[in-house]
C-alpha cells in the first residue's frame, strides 16, 4: 500500500521555464559573493542580521536537531577582545602550525596575524557547534549540519547586500 502523501506546508511549485530563471538568478547572485577584509563601518540594522540568522536557521541538520548556536556581535568592546585573542592565535598558526605549503597559498591572498576587520565590521557572527544538546544527549552530523548553517547565512547575507568574510582561528 502506497503512504498517504501529505502537502508540504509553504511549497510552492514553479513551472520549468521559471525554475531555470530562478536557478539562474540566484547562481548569478551567489557569483558576485566574495571574501572581503576590508569592512565599511557603516551601521547594518539588527533586523537584517536577525533575518539572516533565522534563514541560518532554516538549514537542514542531522535528525532535524539543528547543532548550532550563532552569537551576533556588534559591541566595540567585545568586538575588540575577540581581536585580540584571534590575533593572538593567529600569531601562534602562523609562526608554529601552518605548513610551508598552506603559508604559500595564503600568500598570494595577504593575509597575515592581522585581523583589523574584526572591529571594523559592523558586526561579527560566532559559530558554535553543539555536540551535544542540553539534556546530554548526541547530536548527528555536527560538522556538516553546522557548515549547512553557516552557508545558507553567507547566502542570506549576500542576497541582502552585505560583505561577508569566514574567519577560523
Amino acid at each position: 500500500m502506497r503512504p498517504r502523501l501529505i502537502p508540504l506546508a509553504g511549497y510552492v511549485e514553479y513551472p520549468p521555464g521559471d525554475m531555470l530563471v530562478r536557478a539562474r538568478g540566484f547562481a548569478d547572485e551567489m557569483q558576485r559573493r566574495r571574501t572581503v577584509r576590508d569592512f565599511s563601518d557603516r551601521p547594518v540594522p539588527r533586523a537584517v542580521i536577525e533575518e539572516c540568522l533565522r534563514a541560518a536557521g532554516s538549514a537542514p541538520s542531522g535528525a532535524n536537531q539543528q547543532p548550532w548556536h550563532f552569537v551576533a556581535i556588534s559591541d566595540p568592546a567585545l568586538k575588540r577582545r575577540i581581536r585580540e585573542a584571534a590575533e593572538a592565535e593567529e600569531r601562534e598558526f602562523y609562526a608554529h602550525r601552518a605548513t610551508p605549503e598552506w603559508l604559500a597559498d595564503l600568500e598570494p591572498l595577504g593575509t597575515d596575524p592581522n585581523k583589523e576587520f574584526l572591529e571594523v565590521a559592523p558586526w561579527l557572527i560566532v559559530a558554535f557547534r553543539m555536540i551535544r544538546a542540553d539534556d546530554g544527549s548526541s547530536h548527528y552530523y555536527v560538522n556538516e549540519s553546522v557548515g549547512l548553517a553557516c552557508g545558507f547565512l553567507l547566502a542570506a547575507a549576500q542576497h541582502a547586500g552585505l560583505a561577508t568574510l569566514t574567519h577560523t582561528p
